[in-house]
């Protein structure tokens, strides 16, 4: 099979989560034997590159195939490139960014193929904003013209079907994925564990933020949690990685001030997510302390390299975290994130157990597994012409999630 892959994000210029799933997904498909042609954004001329098995096509954003103050892709250069470069037709199309949208859904009609949007989040949601109520239409037109929506979890499914019900026919739930390191990595988890416990007592218990720096992702809890571990006798080190606006960038800086623990947290800004496992490695534990979560990505990452996890079950997060595999923090408040991390130093033989058995479960997230999903459903529309599949509701919601 042959998939058309449009994303705005792909290795190695990754912002966020999407471009980790829309490049690991990408490889994944083309290790299974399928071809997949990936047109994303480039920083230098158009062209075309080989890529772990993946053909891409850059774009650059800018004219003549970008309107930068409108967000998109123009359809006409792109698919003056296409014919440039004799690329074969598509068996199926796959967007993951909105700023596609136009592209993926015009090459849907002039081959007569399916195209299929993975949602990874409702611009809906995202602060009000002219530029937001533009982008916003624009995803709206590709939920209602594609053939099939994927969405990362039945929280996330819930959200689109309750705002947009005219899709709930079309929604499929297929899990992001994961990295699965070897299994030798366990080896060392006891040992790793219980010097953490030992250094929150003499040292410094060395804690990883990993997310965008916005209010939704409960930063500030985690900042009033480390002053309370703090008051507590904790030796405490946060490292957050990540990025958001100067603004509330400036704002959790000057909170960190207020709390006394400046000195505590250490601002590392973006890094690249290949960078990311090893500084899982480097920390003792892993804390989410998200308020709403499409799917929860560094949760699941943390879980497959076998690092402590401290989250809450917010959005997609309840998927997968529970308290098997992870030391749950029941609101997002300063104490509450606070005691679920004390509760996991104190209990070093806990901490095990969690790293055990979230190793067991983020092993039925591997790529190759999510890949299959992705090919099976792209097999099912490719025997239906045209949009409207009708989908049983409940093979969408559990059958779907039956890892």
């Amino acid at each position: 099979m042959h998939v058309w892959v449009f994303t705005f994000e792909y290795g190695p210029s990754i912002i966020g989560g999407l471009g980790v799933v829309a490049t690991r997904l990408s490889q994944a498909l083309a290790d299974l034997g399928h071809e997949v042609t990936v047109f994303t954004r480039a920083g230098g001329p158009p062209g075309i590159t080989r890529d772990e098995g993946v053909s891409v096509v850059r774009l650059p954003a800018r004219a003549p195939f970008y309107l930068r103050e409108r967000r998109r892709y123009k359809v006409h250069p792109i698919a003056d490139l296409t014919a440039e470069l004799s690329l074969d037709r598509p068996d199926v199309i796959h967007v993951h960014s909105v700023q596609f949208a136009n592209v993926a859904l015009h090459f849907g009609r002039v081959h007569g193929v399916p195209v299929v949007y993975t949602c990874h989040s409702l611009v809906r949601d995202e602060p009000q904003s002219p530029l937001r109520n533009l982008v916003m239409r624009r995803q709206e037109r590709l939920l209602k013209k594609c053939d099939s929506v994927v969405v990362p979890s039945e929280w996330q499914w819930r959200t689109l079907v309750n705002a947009y019900p005219a899709c709930a026919g079309r929604v499929r739930v297929i899990a992001n994925g994961v990295d699965v390191p070897e299994g030798a990595r366990l080896a060392t988890v006891a040992t790793e564990v219980a010097e953490a416990a030992e250094r929150a007592g003499r040292d410094k218990l060395r804690l990883l933020f990993v997310g965008r720096l916005v209010p939704g992702k409960g930063v500030e809890s985690l900042l009033r949690a480390v002053a309370i571990l703090r008051r507590r006798g904790l030796s405490v080190q946060l490292d957050v990685v990540g990025r958001g606006s100067r603004a509330y960038t400036q704002h959790l800086q000057r909170m960190a001030r207020r709390l006394g623990i400046a000195h505590r947290v250490r601002w590392l800004g973006f890094r690249a997510p290949s960078a990311i496992p090893q500084m899982y490695l480097s920390h003792d534990v892993v804390v989410v302390p998200s308020r709403q979560e499409s799917f929860g990505l560094v949760a699941l990452e943390a879980m497959a390299w076998g690092v402590p996890l401290v989250s809450t079950r917010s959005g997609g997060l309840a998927d997968f975290v529970d308290p098997q595999v992870a030391e749950v923090i029941p609101r997002t408040t300063g104490l509450a994130v606070a005691n679920a991390i004390h509760r996991i130093v104190r209990r070093p033989e806990a901490a095990l157990a969690y790293v055990e058995e979230a190793r067991r479960r983020a092993e039925r997230y591997a790529w190759p597994r999510v890949a299959e999903r992705y090919a099976d459903l792209f097999a099912e529309i490719c025997q239906v012409d045209g949009p409207g599949i009708e989908i049983p509701m409940e093979a969408e919601v559990h059958g779907s999630m039956a890892f």
